[in-house]
């Protein structure tokens, strides 16, 4: 392993070796003559690691750190809590050689990277069963968990993300499937200094996949991309885990879907599942097999339209000794439609709610017309129905919603019989910081806006601005959000500098209630992600696109990773392209799908904090 070295040593991430470290982690010095000898730490009295260790001190902005492992030509540290986003200095001394060597290390307020278990940085992950602690291969369902949710939690160890606003974690199996793995806990591990872990849940999907690429990222970083294995259920242990219903009323006449679940997918030949109602208004297949390879599998559910009276029916699904059941409502029939729905307001700040109204074409008959409702996004939750009251041709309810720490967008759907009305709902934070652009050449300005989650009262909102390296970027003290006004702007000056730095803008608006943005500020000449293309912008399903992403300049040493998402299932890209040493450019391929119908898919790809995005019409 080589680095390009300006100075005596190198200071990179324990777990990636990538040139840039957070407080709070575990690092790794790379040089010559750094210690008279080798030698491991261990704990003293109180449970501390040293600041001295085999004579050799690391002083980080005049802060003793935490030691490890010391040697000529190697030193593991934890880098101190209080260290700051930006170039900080590094000096290391050796009271038995005499020797002093002084540099400076690249810090960022999250440098995820996570351990391998060769210590190279690449392939197979430092990963663990989250209950057992076992290793690989790991299976989808974990029988120790207790309860009735066996799915398997891996505990990945890392490093550089605990202080991070957001952590996700994205798999890749080899035919190319993506995954977006739930994240149940990111940050520090216990019982070691400067070790923190992320722990996922892994989907039934994923029984038998083999080897599995997983890319933890945060708000502003990606770790190095590495490897686990999956193995596979035995086939005794597949087993029925769910029916569900696409509502849990209908109108006569009309049909529903239902949907059967199984731990994992199906092996090769399939599996059936039988199916029977309590009533004799229910029409549906005596049984559905859920293909090979897949967890789920959908079946239609019909109604009689002669019901007269409101009835309900159970729907049972039997496979391999196991019985699932689900209840429907039967009303009967109804010439009245939906006529309207409507959200308001539009945006609603998180932790309060929006009120949803429905109207008929005309007015409900006896026992009043239910309504179904739902939500695409858990942020915003309306109920599962509403009842439009007898001689009444509208009603209006409540739309909670929850706390978030970035706007989201809720999709919320109301359907009578088979007519269907949708409706936006933006959820947003109490307060959220956003730039312009998050890197910048020193000596240019960027504007920010500070935005609430509700209109300012008469006399306005004043929000508070605060820079953690006024002399690098200075952003004013305060904003103020006039009346009736959701947000205001305001411009960060910086100045030129020969190293890049990483400062922090935080908004405050109560003790309680602050955000922030980071904002890299680079010297010129220097590389960052100037764009995203894709040729062509619309292909058929099946056939693939190209997309190129392009620097402001060449990228240094060791190239520049760009993470890469799509929102399609139909356009499937890969997690993670590299922008080669030397070059402003590269491209990567974006594999397609067939699609029911012309589908728009949104690719972003994100470098240093800095996010482009293009789209591909899939048709």
């Amino acid at each position: 392993m080589s680095f390009a070295q300006t100075q005596p040593f190198a200071v990179v991430s324990a777990a990636s070796y990538q040139a840039v470290v957070a407080p709070d982690s575990l690092a790794t010095i790379f040089g010559v003559n750094l210690a008279a000898a080798a030698a491991s730490a261990t704990l003293d009295a109180n449970g501390q690691l040293p600041t001295v260790l085999g004579g050799t001190t690391v002083m980080v902005d005049g802060v003793a750190a935490a030691l490890i492992y010391v040697s000529p030509s190697q030193i593991n540290l934890a880098i101190p809590g209080a260290a700051t986003a930006g170039a900080s200095s590094v000096v290391v001394e050796s009271s038995i050689t005499g020797g002093k060597q002084a540099g400076t290390m690249q810090v960022a307020t999250s440098a995820p990277g996570v351990f391998t278990a060769d210590a190279s940085g690449k392939g197979a992950g430092a990963i663990l069963n989250a209950v057992t602690y076992l290793g690989a291969p790991f299976l989808v369902e974990t029988p120790e968990n207790g309860g009735s949710d066996l799915r398997t939690r891996l505990a990945v160890y890392s490093t550089g993300l605990r202080h991070a606003g957001q952590v996700l974690a994205q798999g890749q199996d080899a035919t190319g499937t993506r995954y977006n793995f739930t994240v149940e806990y990111a940050g520090a591990a216990p019982g070691y200094f400067g070790l923190d872990q992320v722990n996922i849940v892994l989907p039934p999907e994923l029984d038998g996949a083999g080897v599995v690429s997983l890319l933890v990222t945060t708000e502003s970083a990606a770790a190095n991309m590495v490897t686990f294995q999956m193995g596979s259920l035995p086939s005794t242990a597949i087993r029925l885990t769910g029916l569900n219903l696409s509502q849990s009323f209908v109108n006569a006449g009309d049909s529903v879907t239902g949907t059967v679940e199984l731990n994992a997918p199906a092996r090769s030949t399939g599996l059936p599942v039988s199916l029977r109602s309590s009533s004799p208004a229910i029409q549906l297949p005596l049984s559905v097999t859920i293909p090979a390879g897949q967890a789920s599998a959908q079946f239609s559910i019909a109604t009689s339209a002669t019901v007269t009276t409101v009835g309900t029916a159970t729907i049972t699904a039997q496979a391999g000794g196991v019985t699932e059941t689900a209840t429907l409502e039967i009303d009967p029939p109804s010439a009245l439609q939906l006529a309207a729905f409507t959200v308001a307001p539009s945006s609603v700040q998180g932790g309060l709610s929006a009120l949803g109204t429905v109207v008929l074409n005309g007015t409900a008959q006896a026992g009043g017309s239910k309504i179904a409702l739902a939500s695409d996004n858990a942020a915003a939750q309306p109920p599962a129905s509403v009842t439009i009251p007898f001689n009444s041709s509208s009603t209006t309810f409540s739309i909670p919603t929850s706390v978030v720490t970035a706007a989201e967008t809720a999709n919320l759907t109301a359907t009578l019989g088979r007519i269907s009305d949708t409706a936006q709902l933006i959820v947003a934070p109490a307060l959220q910081v956003t730039l312009t652009s998050s890197s910048v050449i020193g000596g240019n300005s960027v504007s920010g806006t500070v935005t609430i989650g509700s209109p300012a009262p008469l006399a306005g909102v004043n929000v508070n601005l605060q820079s953690d390296n006024p002399t690098i970027a200075q952003a004013p003290f305060s904003v103020n959000i006039p009346s009736g006004q959701n947000s205001a702007t305001f411009t960060i000056t910086t100045i030129l500098v020969t190293v890049s730095r990483t400062v922090k803008i935080t908004a405050t608006l109560s003790p309680t209630q602050s955000a922030s943005a980071t904002l890299a500020v680079n010297p010129p000449g220097s590389a960052t992600l100037a764009g995203l293309s894709i040729a062509p912008p619309q292909v058929t399903g099946g056939a693939n696109a190209t997309a190129t992403v392009t620097l402001t300049g060449a990228a240094p040493a060791g190239g520049t990773g760009v993470t890469v998402q799509s929102n399609s299932t139909y356009a499937m890209v890969p997690l993670l392209v590299t922008v080669p040493q030397g070059l402003a450019a590269t491209t990567f391929t974006i594999t397609t799908t067939h699609p029911p119908s012309a589908q728009t898919a949104t690719i972003t790809a994100t470098a240093g904090g800095v996010t482009k995005t293009a789209t591909l019409t899939v048709e």
